[in-house]
C-alpha cells in the first residue's frame, strides 16, 4: 500500500457501476460468455457456486446460476435461469447478484 500512495495511484477515484457493467457487456458480446463458459455440475466433483452469462443470439442473453447443498459440498441444491434482451441488463444482474456490487470489488469502490 505504501507505494501506491508513493506513486499517487492511491487512493484511486470509485469505479461507475453503469460503466462496469457496460465493460462487461462489450466482453460478453465479443467472448459469448462472462465470466467463463458454463460447466454443469458432475456428481462427485465440488459444485461451481455462482452465476455465468451466456449469449445465445443479438437479443437473448442468459444468466445461469448453481449452488451446492448445505449438508453436502458434493451436491447440487439448486439450478436458475434467467433471460435478458441485453447485454447490459445482464451484466447488471451478474454485478449485483454475484459480486454485491455496487460496493467493495476487492478494494476498489464502486459507486
Amino acid at each position: 500500500m505504501p507505494d501506491r500512495v508513493a506513486r499517487g495511484i492511491w487512493p484511486h477515484p470509485p469505479l461507475d457501476f453503469d460503466e462496469l457493467a457496460r465493460h462487461v457487456a462489450r466482453l460478453l458480446r465479443s467472448e459469448g460468455c462472462f465470466p467463463a463458459p458454463f460447466a454443469p455440475h458432475e456428481t462427485g466433483h465440488p459444485v461451481r457456486e455462482g452465476g455465468i452469462i451466456e449469449r445465445r443470439g443479438a437479443f437473448n442473453y442468459v444468466y445461469r446460476a448453481q449452488r451446492h447443498a448445505a449438508t453436502d459440498p458434493g451436491r447440487l441444491a439448486d439450478t436458475s435461469e434467467r433471460r435478458f434482451f441485453t447485454a447490459v441488463a445482464s451484466a447488471k444482474h451478474y454485478l449485483r447478484w454475484d459480486l454485491h456490487l455496487p460496493g467493495d470489488l476487492d478494494g476498489w469502490k464502486v459507486r
